[in-house]
């Protein structure tokens, strides 16, 4: 491991994890399972047609049958929550930390004073944002190393886009993964179709060049073996695919090794451009003749994401690809499937807001668990989880054995692997909070959020630097955020009011929180305070 960390083997949290995991995991299945969590870019809350996540709420345009067998055959959160923007939650789940993390430190993408664009001007704004970083800390013990010492092999595919700004140290093969393919300070893909260049077959200034070696155009053998129309032969493959041909490739040589695997399955899609694969394009646009047309080539875009779970599920059942599945590994492998953000092609009905906003339609994600035999089928759970909580989580089902020194790099999440076995659990989640200094265009001002339970209902809590203003929403009763009850639940109010101000005055020797500054002094403005 190229980032010391002091081996804490005996720690509490280590050995009630070991205990969970050997009355669990050991017994109900194999000990420390492969792990895959696939995480789409910029999917919205309800943009797959999966009615145990979105509450029937999801637009018919919207077709991921292989979603849907994953969500009927699994355990799906109605209440996961991610950063409203891409980087940061990357961060936080590699990290398993909160931005206001010194070694984590990635509030937004590029910095905290993007001003203009339909927001405030920096003229108008009152507060300016702090310096931030782009990148994990290369200090950091990320999950993919701490799993690497309790004995995991481990790999990344596609969007990585929190290393790599300033130079190799902080790149996924330096940070932990053993496999590496296109990851790196990058953010989107520059096209969705290949091209051909300098005689050769690329994506253009997509993956490092990684995924080039898939670019060829769709051949007959290819198109039948996958059962995709015809008329592909001969035209340009699109990104998805290549990225579903690493993936194959990729599980194909783990799942041939003796290590159990962490791998990250983090596409482009549905970042833009949008560019739909011209069959699947045509497939919704016949089903919805009268359907806005950027909305149907989005729906189709998804419908590629789809698309790449059904490989993923069949090369889990047969790895090698021979048609004998008696090499199967379904059952030691915890599929997990996510999104990065709230969605921002599209609109995120019922839910408030998009991509970048602290509002229910910014930072409420997909979250569906598949693990067949250890997972409840067809399950439903309402407890909340943030991207902090898979780090433990996986800390967890690797046996508790090796975790990072919680003085050098502690961890904010919550496991959630009891709730894997038993969603019907009782046990609530501690607060989520959310910190953001900055500005981000119209969609973010600096704020500070934290949703939590009382009572049995659940609540979030805004306070906004630039306006000095709370907003209290109970989200058990008010999903889309429509009625402020700030003077009407004061004392709530109050109680998680007081929770922020705990949270952001913690002392610990890595937390360093991050406040909008005062313009014409540069001082730092601190925590909001109490309400009465």
């Amino acid at each position: 491991m190229n980032r010391v960390a002091r081996l804490v083997s005996f720690s509490l949290f280590a050995c009630l994890g070991a205990t969970f995991a050997e009355e669990h995991v050991s017994s109900e299945s194999p000990s420390k399972p492969n792990i895959v969590v696939f995480m789409v870019d910029d999917l919205g809350w309800n943009h797959i047609s999966v009615g145990q996540v979105t509450q029937g709420t999801s637009d018919p345009i919207y077709q991921t049958p292989h979603l849907e067998r994953l969500a009927n055959g699994g355990l799906s959160f109605t209440s996961a929550y991610a950063q409203p923007n891409c980087a940061p939650t990357r961060a936080a789940m590699l990290t398993g930390q909160y931005p206001a993390r010194v070694n984590n430190d990635v509030y937004v993408v590029g910095h905290l004073n993007r001003y203009g664009n339909g927001g405030l001007t920096e003229e108008e704004a009152r507060f300016r944002g702090p310096e931030q970083s782009e990148f994990v800390a290369a200090n950091a013990v990320t999950v993919a190393e701490a799993l690497r010492e309790n004995g995991y092999a481990t790999a990344h595919i596609g969007k990585y886009h929190v290393g790599g700004h300033n130079g190799p140290e902080t790149m996924p093969e330096n940070a932990g993964f053993d496999i590496n393919i296109g990851g790196y300070s990058q953010g989107n893909q520059a096209t969705c179709f290949a091209s051909r260049i300098d005689g050769s077959w690329k994506f253009r200034n997509t993956g490092l060049g990684r995924f080039d070696k898939y670019a060829e155009p769709y051949d007959e053998s290819y198109v039948k073996r996958r059962g995709l129309p015809d008329s592909l032969v001969g035209t340009k493959k699109h990104i998805s695919d290549a990225l579903g041909d690493a993936l194959e490739q990729t599980i194909r040589g783990l799942a041939s090794g003796k290590q159990p695997f962490y791998l990250q399955f983090h596409t482009y899609a549905v970042h833009g451009p949008v560019q739909a694969r011209p069959d699947l394009q045509a497939s919704v646009a016949n089903r919805f003749e009268n359907a806005d047309e950027k909305l149907v080539e989005y729906a189709a875009f998804v419908a590629s994401v789809d698309e790449n779970v059904k490989r993923l599920l069949d090369c889990l059942d047969d790895p090698n690809g021979d048609g004998d599945r008696s090499d199967s590994i379904t059952a030691n492998t915890l599929v997990l499937f996510t999104s990065d953000n709230g969605g921002t092609h599209a609109p995120n009905t019922p839910l408030k807001g998009v991509k970048g906003m602290i509002a229910e339609g910014g930072i409420r994600v997909p979250l569906i668990a598949y693990w067949p035999g250890v997972v409840p089928a067809n399950s439903t759970t309402d407890y909340k989880t943030h991207s902090v909580d898979y780090y433990p989580s996986y800390l967890e089902l690797a046996g508790g054995g090796w975790m990072p020194d919680p003085l050098e790099h502690p961890l904010d999440g919550e496991s959630f692997v009891d709730v894997l076995f038993d969603p019907n659990t009782n046990r609530q989640r501690g607060p989520i909070f959310y910190l953001f200094p900055g500005y981000m265009d119209w969609r973010a001002e600096p704020f500070v959020s934290v949703i939590d339970d009382i009572g049995g209902q659940r609540f979030k809590l805004n306070y906004f630097y630039e306006t000095d203003s709370w907003e209290l929403y109970d989200l058990d009763q008010d999903q889309s955020e429509e009625s402020n009850r700030i003077d009407r639940l004061p004392e709530v109010a109050s109680t998680l009011a007081k929770k922020i101000d705990q949270w952001l005055r913690q002392s610990h020797p890595t937390w360093n929180p991050k406040y909008p500054k005062d313009k014409d002094s540069g001082m730092s403005v601190g925590p909001p305070g109490l309400l009465p």
